[in-house]
């Protein structure tokens, strides 16, 4: 189940970004299965304005975002964009890659938003809700 569109106050325009914030748990790669079949995509902050709108709204929960560094060994967004701001939005020693899981092969290749608005990487078969995003419908 995923709430309706969420679009900052500002969007009024159909090239605005709006958010759908999933009430469900998937695995990472079942959450961007989801929002690319919902003519969407996980999430991609490329601005500190986006940041802030998303964060603040995830406030005290988990969301996979669509960040990831499984293919590349690198961190990048699903669209393929490596993320280009500082180390100022993981939590503190993240991410680290932990492999003392216990849930299979592959270490936290994967990122989410931490209850605290910071990223942490973890396993991508984690269940957690997610946060796809769009372009308004707007006209």
């Amino acid at each position: 189940c995923i709430s309706s569109p969420v679009c900052p106050p500002s969007c009024w325009r159909p090239s605005c970004l709006c958010y759908l914030f999933s009430r469900s748990a998937l695995s990472w790669h079942e959450a961007r299965d989801w929002c690319n079949g919902h003519e969407s995509h996980l999430v991609i902050l490329m601005s500190d304005e986006e940041w802030d709108f998303v964060t603040r709204l995830s406030a005290g929960s988990f969301y996979w975002v669509g960040l990831t560094d499984e293919k590349s060994g690198r961190w990048e967004w699903v669209n393929q964009t490596p993320i280009t701001w500082t180390s100022t939005h993981w939590r503190r020693e993240r991410p680290d890659s932990w492999t003392g899981h216990g849930l299979g092969p592959g270490d936290e290749d994967c990122a989410h938003i931490h209850n605290d608005g910071r990223l942490n990487d973890l396993h991508c078969s984690t269940r957690l809700r997610y946060i796809c995003q769009r372009h308004s419908q707007r006209s």
